[in-house]
């Protein structure tokens, strides 16, 4: 029974995968077999397994703040990738007519700069603002969130780089990576539960919070 027991996880009810310490479906903590729990010392009062901070410690994002977020990050991503490929625009529409080139032939190879400009800038955009001391982007940041880790720390470059190509695999799941962070149990999206990572409100927002008592 025990055995059966450690192959699923105690929130869901879904099967664990074989390794990581978060359930794929719900993003619940996974706790240890149960022959590591015998002779485990008792986590310390105020932490939760994988140290992580009690909820009431901590409050995560929920989805729709996520999603206006992001949804101003990726407005301004846009703006900047179109400012940037309007400057080379008119720099291939000067060389192409130079070299003798149709004009349209410039403006096909302006759309394709674009999306690489768009696809290059929000890397950088979201890794290196991720991986800050302030843990966020400019949408985060507006709307009071931190991208951290299981124990409130800060990301490296590499891990929010890797988050943000999970996003693809949210995006591909028509959506439903992202909707997860509206019903796991810490917030998390289909992308974050791989790294470890977790969007909690900003600490100095808790002041302002109309929900606070």
């Amino acid at each position: 029974m025990e055995t059966v027991l450690d192959q699923v996880c105690a929130n869901c009810g879904n099967p664990r995968q074989a390794y990581g310490r978060y359930c794929l479906f719900c993003g619940d903590v996974l706790s240890e077999p149960a022959v590591k729990l015998v002779v485990s010392p008792q986590p310390p009062a105020g932490r939760k397994q994988g140290g992580i901070p009690l909820q009431e410690a901590i409050q995560y994002a929920g989805f729709w703040r996520r999603f206006w977020a992001g949804t101003i990050d990726v407005v301004l991503e846009a703006i900047a990738a179109l400012v940037i490929t309007y400057a080379l625009d008119k720099v291939l529409g000067r060389i192409g007519h130079l070299l003798g080139y149709e004009p349209w032939m410039s403006k096909m190879a302006t759309g394709f700069a674009y999306i690489l400009v768009l696809s290059i800038l929000a890397w950088l955009y979201c890794a290196f603002s991720e991986s800050s001391p302030r843990h966020a982007t400019i949408g985060k940041r507006i709307m009071g969130l931190q991208v951290v880790t299981a124990d409130g720390g800060r990301i490296s470059f590499g891990t929010a780089t890797v988050r943000h190509f999970m996003k693809f695999l949210s995006l591909f799941t028509a959506g439903v990576g992202f909707m997860m962070a509206g019903w796991t149990k810490r917030r998390q999206a289909l992308h974050d539960i791989p790294c470890e990572c977790f969007v909690v409100r900003a600490p100095q927002e808790k002041g302002f919070s109309l929900l606070s008592h």
